[in-house]
């Protein structure tokens, strides 16, 4: 993903702008990004309006995400999206230092119904604009692009994730010397999606669904224009490369994928990359499987093309992979500047993109991470094989609290599949506390085969004790 800015988000005297204060049902505020200050420094606070204002992240409308070289264009964006009854918050005077400052921003995103990026040539060079829009992205916030430069130029710079996660929507571009008629153009568009989302929520459906399926509709018709081998089903790729065969080597498929597509992966993704993503590809189509197949078979290739019952074509499907796996390397990047924030938050959700997402987490190279993403996935309430194969892994961890929170996570899940190898750990792990939370977790489960093996291991422990004092 794109290097860390060498200056931070801030200047010594950030600029303080005292928003018409407007009679509303809701607080106005922002929450924002852009490169305002650098985490570790608190810029000067003059203004005690709008520092009262920026510390509640929530029932905001919307954040904007923007780079400070581009803070006057902010200014006069939310100035005007105010002023049309649109409650926005930036981080205009600062939130604070530290992990707080982190917090707030993973925070504000996760809360706000409207998520724009105020996009230049600035912004995408921006890591924190970078973590911003895919922590966006991977929480199904209704993204609205918005260009102050021309396409081609941001372009040009912008990392292939960041290309990945806005290229399945509709921007909207603002001429800095003609802002009025660009803003005229993007106000109908927010007002228009916060209508519909009040509505749903009062209907009692989910937002996020309907920003599912407009993604999809958008997707069908760009594949519309795709080369036909683009287009091509599981069903026809297996049959093309493995007609008659049950079965193939995973990375006999790798190899495969990678020759067939060997243009189409170079025009999109860096040669460091391919190989990353081709290695979490095997993986997660092995998932379907079971938790430690090597082999992939028809029907799990169509059941990892197959999202919301809806089944995708295969470089369809590889390339909204790709996405979720590019947003979530950008967010849960150790120098990310949203991490700790929404790995704590994305339990709460239950889309795709986000169990995904925290299923990917589990092969992270930090067991911390790890650990706190198998929880974090338990709580989605997901129960599907794969999620249920991939915390099944976790029990085989070298980390003990990686062990604990995969016994922790399948026992919240009375997940019944995992009860003998959470029997297996109960009985013989040498850490206490990973013992604890398998008998924890069997005992969530309950059922005759718990009951029954627990009631013999403690007989035959009882007994081992007896033999042991009479010697």
């Amino acid at each position: 993903m794109g290097s860390k800015p060498s200056t931070g988000r801030h200047e010594s005297k950030p600029e303080h702008e005292k928003p018409s204060v407007q009679p509303q049902s809701k607080a106005t505020g922002t929450v924002g990004s852009g490169d305002t200050f650098s985490p570790h420094e608190v810029p000067e606070m003059s203004d005690k309006y709008d520092i009262k204002r920026q510390e509640s992240v929530s029932n905001r409308d919307l954040m904007i995400s923007y780079s400070h070289v581009d803070k006057e264009m902010m200014a006069k964006l939310r100035e005007s999206l105010e002023k049309n009854g649109i409650s926005v918050w930036v981080d205009v005077v600062g939130l604070g230092a530290g992990v707080d400052f982190l917090s707030k921003i993973g925070q504000a995103i996760l809360e706000a119904k409207l998520f724009i990026s105020l996009l230049s040539t600035s912004t995408v060079k921006s890591k924190y604009c970078q973590d911003e829009v895919a922590l966006a992205y991977i929480s199904q916030k209704a993204i609205f692009p918005v260009a102050i430069q021309s396409q081609e130029e941001i372009y040009a710079i912008m990392d292939t994730g960041m290309k990945l996660q806005l290229a399945s929507l509709e921007w909207t571009f603002i001429d800095p010397e003609n802002f009025d008629e660009g803003f005229k153009e993007l106000l109908p568009k927010l007002k228009a999606e916060l209508e519909d989302q009040e509505k749903e929520v009062n209907q009692g459906h989910q937002v996020k669904e309907r920003l599912k399926e407009r993604q999809k509709k958008f997707k069908r018709e760009v594949s519309l224009h795709l080369d036909p081998h683009l287009s091509e089903s599981p069903n026809v790729y297996w049959n093309k490369f493995y007609k008659n065969k049950e079965n193939v080597d995973l990375n006999q498929f790798a190899e495969d994928f990678l020759k067939y597509f060997k243009e189409d992966l170079n025009n999109v993704y860096p040669a460091e990359d391919q190989t990353w993503l081709i290695d979490n590809l095997k993986e997660e189509v092995a998932m379907s499987i079971d938790s430690d197949a090597k082999e992939i078979t028809p029907k799990s290739l169509a059941d990892f093309c197959t999202v919301d019952g809806e089944e995708q074509a295969l470089w369809q499907r590889v390339t909204s992979y790709a996405q979720d796996m590019y947003a979530m390397k950008d967010v849960f990047a150790m120098d990310s500047t949203v991490r700790v924030d929404a790995i704590e938050n994305l339990g709460k959700y239950q889309s795709a993109s986000v169990i995904n997402s925290l299923k990917d987490l589990l092969r992270n190279e930090d067991s911390n991470i790890r650990a706190v993403a198998a929880v974090s996935l338990a709580k989605t309430g997901n129960q599907d094989k794969s999620t249920i194969n991939v915390l099944l892994k976790c029990l085989n961890d070298k980390d003990r609290l990686v062990r604990e929170s995969g016994c922790l996570a399948l026992g919240h899940m009375k997940a019944k599949r995992a009860v003998p190898k959470l029997l297996h750990l109960w009985r013989n792990d040498f850490i206490s506390h990973v013992r604890e939370a398998a008998q924890t977790a069997l005992i969530q489960i309950g059922g005759e085969q718990v009951d029954k093996a627990m009631h013999i291991t403690k007989v035959l422990a009882e007994e081992i004790r007896l033999l042991t004092e009479e010697t």
